[in-house]
């Protein structure tokens, strides 16, 4: 007989419903179950005036039991809970603290009384999910603060502070400490003085404070970018404006279930599993304790990834070769955090208390005492092994050794070293202070430790990390070549640069591969490819880029690459870029054909699906969510649309079989080899 998560005690006249399902407290079946058994044991107990709903551990109910997620729901359904507790003859007080999220903080909207700890932290995160609240959320949360303020926090799925709510009606008490004592001392005094109802929240009226709901609606939609999910939630508050609480949840519910049977509900659910899942190793060995860090390059890479480390307390030390070129890799820091500052991100003591730990070097002998160095310098195999090298006979022998490169051979650059187990790859996207992907690459001999410490590290840097093998571009990068040659090849082909940008922006991307490639520099591109043969069965093989970095147009750098670029920094397409490339494509004798947007769409995403298999077969990836987790997070793919290889899925093994084959009877085996599409899984 298993044990219920929740307890029920007697406080004088007040009966406790606790709940104590670590490590959330979440709204398992049985915790739901709990609810009701307790509210119904207490409103039967004469001696019984109020009911305390509580929680043991570090959280009042934190949201939904995710093991729960995609089985079929079992009652008692958190509608009918919420509405259980509401209808409560006796009155339900909320003793909240810690983060209640989502159907945590439905249940204590149906309280009649909500007491919080000051420190605690609430929301509705459902649109994350590709969801609205579906239980009560939508209606009771506007009843206590307003339509206006509910859509706000729906929309935006965001944490709150209940310090934030002080002026408002949504908590009855907030106090700074010791919260059960003082939940039992209010319950009692307002006894004591007559005052204790239980009173609905849902008998109130929505209080309607939007002046213009299409103009809301039109902003909800802009900012969604393709999201269902936000744009619905506004539709079912304004939908319910004049509804009683049982009808607009009823509304509510309707599409809440049709939002979850939704193909971005699901994409969005796996995403929340995936990102999970990528920083599971298997690997049982223990970490390396990481406090001193060295960082090699103060250039833009080299600073965002100092200040990653600065801004989660690690000490850092900055070489740079001279004086001049380190106070400008300081400057450089110094800039990251001012932008949080203006942001309201962090204040100034902060960052004072950060850049504290920051020491600035020209010598590597300082180096001696690090745990982990990070060589961040420019992609240059020589100067690389020059610099591992030194760091061999300088750094202590647990000192982990990083190197920061997009594409190069860590064996190679291991190769220079006594300790090649001690070697690996840390990849960070830039910026480096902003971008949450970090690629760990476990070179041929890196150590377990190594690779444990690493992606230790690179969660006291609030990353998600995933592990991936050695190979030109390691994941992320090597399915970018392949993505851009699909994109290079549809502009020989007769696709314009403005068409493949907003073609692929409106699928959901956040920036064309066009336009990233002039934010990048389109002369760090060619270069690195560079450092690999050109294949010869592929005669447009990245013509139109090299064709940009002849004519001197490397990007934004330069004020023209694909686009053109005004003393504002503004894009504007340029008709000539169009023009050269037909040229080109003429003299290659490629032929020229009209593309609709989703022509584009399909054959870049069908790019990374097979370059992304091709990962999976080679080992360099674990699994195939990892490599979606790669591109949400490193490459701006729509989280709504789940990855490349979540798209897979849903285009199915048959389809793409169809289309592979297709598509290899045009350009050969070698661009579209035979793939295993029993990876997609």
């Amino acid at each position: 007989m298993s044990i219920s998560p929740v307890i029920f005690k007697n406080e004088g006249s007040i009966g406790l419903i606790e709940i104590n399902y670590p490590p959330v407290n979440a709204l398992s079946q049985s915790v739901r179950q709990g609810i009701v058994d307790g509210l119904e044991k207490f409103e039967s107990d004469v001696s019984i005036n109020a009911i305390i709903i509580a929680c043991v551990g570090k959280t009042f109910i934190a949201g939904a039991d995710i093991k729960e997620f995609g089985n079929p729901p079992l009652e008692p359904h958190l509608p009918d809970v919420v509405n259980r507790i509401e209808a409560s003859s006796k009155p339900v007080i909320a003793s909240l603290y810690g983060t209640m999220l989502g159907g945590g903080f439905e249940v204590a909207l149906a309280c009649h009384y909500r007491i919080a700890m000051a420190s605690a932290k609430f929301g509705l995160p459902e649109v994350n999910l590709g969801l609205i609240p579906g239980a009560g959320g939508t209606q009771r949360l506007p009843r206590m603060v307003g339509a206006q303020k509910a859509i706000e926090m729906i929309t935006s799925g965001k944490h709150y502070s209940v310090k934030e709510f002080l002026e408002t009606d949504l908590f009855d008490q907030v106090v700074d400490e010791d919260l059960e004592q003082a939940t039992i001392s209010f319950v009692n005094s307002m006894m004591d003085k007559g005052e204790l109802n239980a009173d609905p929240i849902g008998e109130k009226k929505i209080l309607n404070d939007v002046n213009d709901w299409e103009q809301v609606l039109e902003k909800i939609t802009k900012k969604a970018r393709g999201k269902d999910a936000p744009v619905v939630a506004v539709n079912v508050i304004k939908q319910t404006l004049n509804c009683d609480i049982l009808q607009g949840m009823k509304i509510e519910r309707e599409a809440f279930v049709k939002l979850r049977d939704s193909e971005q509900s699901a994409a969005l659910r796996f995403v929340f599993g995936a990102e999970r899942l990528a920083a599971k190793t298997g690997i049982e060995e223990q970490p390396l304790v990481v406090k001193k860090v060295g960082i090699i390059g103060g250039g833009t890479m080299g600073s965002g990834i100092a200040t990653a480390f600065l801004s989660s307390n690690f000490e850092v030390i900055l070489i740079e070769q001279h004086h001049e070129a380190l106070d400008a890799g300081k400057k450089r820091i110094e800039s990251n955090f001012s932008s949080n500052i203006k942001r309201g991100r962090m204040a100034q003591t902060q960052v004072d208390s950060y850049l504290s730990k920051l020491s600035l070097e020209i010598n590597y002998q300082s180096l001696s005492d690090c745990d982990l160095v990070v060589e961040a310098v420019f992609e240059n195999m020589n100067v690389k092994k020059e610099i591992f090298s030194k760091l061999d006979s300088i750094c202590k022998p647990s000192c982990i050794l990083a190197t920061n490169t997009s594409y190069l051979d860590i064996d190679e650059i291991a190769s220079v070293i006594s300790r090649p187990e001690q070697m690996v790859g840390m990849h960070f996207f830039s910026p480096a202070n902003i971008m949450k992907l970090l690629e760990i690459v476990k070179a041929n001999k890196s150590s377990d430790q190594a690779i444990v410490t690493a992606m230790t590290v690179a969660k006291k840097l609030k990353k998600i990390s995933v592990l991936v093998g050695v190979c030109f571009g390691f994941a992320g990068n090597r399915m970018y070549t392949r993505y851009g040659r699909e994109v290079q090849q549809m502009l020989l082909e007769g696709a314009s640069v403005q068409q493949i940008d907003q073609a692929l922006t409106g699928w959901g991307m956040a920036m064309g591969p066009l336009a990233v490639a002039d934010m990048s520099g389109i002369d760090i591109g060619y270069h690195a490819r560079s450092s690999q043969p050109f294949p010869e069965y592929d005669i447009g093989y990245f013509k139109p880029s090299e064709l940009m970095y002849k004519k001197g147009r490397y990007g934004r750098k330069t004020g023209s690459g694909y686009y053109h670029y005004d003393e504002s920094g503004k894009a504007k397409v340029d008709t000539s870029v169009d023009e050269l490339i037909l040229n080109q494509a003429q003299e290659l004798n490629i032929i020229k054909r009209s593309f609709s947007d989703e022509d584009i769409v399909q054959r870049a995403l069908y790019a990374l699906i097979s370059e992304g298999l091709q990962l999976l077969e080679d080992g360099i990836v674990q699994r195939a969510s990892d490599i979606d987790v790669i591109w949400l997070h490193g490459y701006g793919f729509p989280r709504h649309k789940g990855g490349p290889m979540f798209q897979a899925k849903i285009i199915g093994k048959e389809k793409l079989a169809s289309e592979f084959e297709r598509l290899r009877a045009i350009e050969g085996t070698a661009i579209w080899p035979e793939v295993d599409f029993e990876l997609i899984n």
